[in-house]
């Protein structure tokens, strides 16, 4: 078998190179033809005010760039993570699925007393209390003592109520209201049913 000769070994690699060579010329001449109308479609800016560019249509325009003093600086509060749990600390479990506890409605406001009617004090705050009950009188003596008898140590008393005639002892309750207190030579001492025994009268005889 024969082997190929140095001269065309050569001439083929000298061939392929050329070749090589000749595609990158196409490939770069091809791009340069299809950028230069594109430019030449572009109009010139003016000097003295540029003329911005169309924005092409479905197309979100271009952020406007942030200069680096409009960036906020951070801080050591800005990294404490207590800070940031509670500006977004609700105060509800997200896992807790019960409603809510309701919150009460405010305490309604009392409203004010109507004012006076013309001809009655005009009262501030509440009313004084009522003045207490008067106690009650006992009653009055509807008979008379005419005359006393009997032993000392244990006098009676004659009594008289219109027509009729009593006799009472210390202790008797005359007619349902008058208690004989006490007998005396003279006199009697009356006291009162339901009435406190300090509370008596004087009777004397009736002459």
């Amino acid at each position: 078998m024969k082997g190929i000769p140095v001269g065309t070994r050569r001439q083929a690699i000298l061939f392929g190179a050329l070749t090589l060579v000749l595609v990158f010329a196409v490939v770069k001449w091809s791009s340069r033809e299809r950028s230069a109308p594109v430019e030449a479609a572009i109009p010139a800016p003016s000097a003295e005010r540029p003329t911005p560019l169309p924005a092409a249509r479905g197309r979100t325009p271009r952020a406007r760039p942030v200069a680096p003093e409009e960036i906020p600086l951070l801080t050591e509060r800005d990294l404490d993570p207590r800070v940031r749990g509670a500006a977004v600390d609700t105060g509800r479990n997200l896992f807790d699925f019960r409603e809510p506890t309701p919150t009460p409605p405010p305490t309604p406001t009392p409203a004010p007393p109507p004012p006076p009617a013309p001809g009655q004090p005009n009262f501030v705050g509440p009313l004084p209390p009522p003045p207490p009950q008067p106690t009650p009188a006992p009653p009055e003596i509807n008979f008379k003592l005419i005359g006393i008898f009997g032993p000392k140590e244990r006098p009676i008393a004659v009594l008289q109520y219109g027509d009729q005639i009593i006799n009472a002892r210390e202790g008797d309750v005359v007619l349902r209201y008058w208690r004989v207190q006490k007998v005396g030579y003279e006199s009697v001492d009356i006291g009162f049913v339901n009435f406190p025994p300090a509370e008596s009268r004087r009777l004397p005889i009736t002459p």
